[in-house]
C-alpha cells in the first residue's frame, strides 16, 4: 500500500506552532503516513529577477552568471531563514512519535504574493500529496471583512485533493 501524503503549509506565526502540536496528536502512531513540511521563500527582490542585459553577448552572458550568483546566496539565506520553523515543527512530530524519516521539507519560492495559493497546489502535486495541512486563525470582524484566509482560498480553488484546516481563535 502507498504511503498517504500530507503537505504542511508552515509559517513563522503561532498558528503553525499549533497546527503542528495538533496534526502530531491525531496522527501519531500512524505507520502509512508521510509528511511533506513546505515554507514558501519570500520572493526574489526584484532587483534580482529584472535583468538589465547588454548589447555585448560576453557582457550580458558575465551580468547573467553574476546576478545567478547573487540570487543563489539570497535564496541559502533565505531557506537558512526558514530552518527554525522546519526545526520546530520536526521537533513536535518526532515527539509525538512521528518517525523522522517519514518527514520530508520542502522550501517553496514565491513569485509573487498573489499566486500563493497556485503555488501550494502546484506543489502539492508534484509532491503526490493527497492531503495539504493548513492553519487558519480568527480576526476581527472588521479585518475579516478586508482579509481573505488562504485556507478558503485552498478550500474554493482546490479540486482532488482533501483540505484540513485547523483554525485557532
Amino acid at each position: 500500500m502507498e504511503k498517504q501524503k500530507l503537505l504542511v503549509a508552515l509559517d513563522e506565526h503561532s498558528i503553525s506552532t499549533e497546527l503542528v502540536k495538533y496534526l502530531g496528536k491525531i496522527i501519531s502512531g500512524e505507520q502509512d503516513l508521510e509528511i511533506c513540511l513546505l515554507h514558501m521563500l519570500p520572493p526574489l527582490p526584484p532587483q534580482l529577477r529584472e535583468f538589465r542585459g547588454s548589447e555585448d553577448p560576453g557582457v550580458e552572458e558575465q551580468l547573467d552568471r553574476e546576478k545567478d550568483v547573487v540570487s543563489q546566496r539570497w535564496t541559502r539565506e533565505a531557506e537558512n531563514a526558514a530552518r527554525p520553523v522546519f526545526e520546530n515543527a520536526i521537533s513536535i512530530l518526532t515527539s509525538a512519535g512521528i518517525p523522522p524519516n517519514s518527514i520530508r521539507r520542502i522550501a517553496g519560492q514565491l513569485v509573487n504574493h498573489e499566486d500563493l495559493t497556485d503555488d501550494i497546489l502546484k506543489l502539492a502535486e508534484e509532491n503526490a500529496c493527497q492531503t495539504i495541512v493548513v492553519g487558519r486563525s480568527s480576526f476581527p470582524w472588521f479585518k475579516e471583512t478586508f482579509h481573505r484566509h488562504l485556507a478558503d482560498s485552498l478550500v474554493r480553488k482546490a479540486t482532488g485533493i482533501t483540505i484540513w484546516v485547523v483554525e485557532q481563535p
